[in-house]
């Protein structure tokens, strides 16, 4: 259901190279690297707003099937009745109706779920962009790049490639990340064990 997350992670090497031009060509300063993704992660108010998304997609998928279980259950009973009989052109004729009624719907919400996922999104990249501005400029950092911390699982082919194709090849103790991480607010590892965190 999720597919602005894969839209809005995927990283850009000539952005990388273009803002790394840019940085030797200015004043100079320290340039440091951010795991956006983790921050993300780790952020408990993204974490309780993605839920929230991810429960009401699965109230609007049980209601889904329970609507196309109704439609397919109309359907049959239109199948019983004569081919051509006015009580048939009349049931085709609803049916039709809610079908077209059912499929528009279903459309509406799948576009708000997308909606309020960017909106989510949207509103925690604000956030972080203010948070790492403020790190900077106390820290003179005139230069902050996204970076993937995660570990690469030798055995997964995509894994691979896509750990190979990293703008970032090696930092030595320039990772904003946990300092962004605290400076964002609570995480999900603080938050109450009556409320685990997936």
């Amino acid at each position: 259901m999720i597919r602005f997350a894969a839209v809005f992670f995927a990283g850009s090497l000539a952005c990388l190279a273009s803002a790394t031009q840019a940085f030797a060509q200015g004043d100079g300063g320290i340039v440091a690297v951010l795991d956006v993704a983790k921050v993300f992660k780790e952020n408990l108010e993204f974490s309780n707003q993605m839920d929230a998304i991810r429960q009401e997609a699965d109230r609007l998928r049980t209601q889904l099937q329970s609507a196309q279980e109704d439609l397919r259950r109309q359907a049959s009973e239109i199948s019983q009745l004569p081919v051509g009989s006015p009580e048939r052109k009349q049931a085709e004729a609803q049916f039709a109706q809610r079908r077209t009624a059912f499929e528009t719907q279903a459309r509406q919400d799948e576009n708000d779920l997308l909606v309020k996922e960017a909106k989510a999104y949207y509103t925690t990249y604000q956030k972080l962009q203010n948070v790492v501005a403020q790190i900077a400029q106390q820290n003179n950092i005139s230069l902050v790049l996204r970076f993937d911390s995660a570990e690469i699982n030798p055995t997964n082919p995509n894994e691979v490639v896509m750990g190979v194709n990293r703008a970032i090849v090696y930092h030595y103790k320039l990772d904003l990340t946990s300092m962004v991480i605290q400076a964002m607010g609570p995480t999900v590892a603080s938050a109450p064990q009556g409320n685990p965190k997936r």
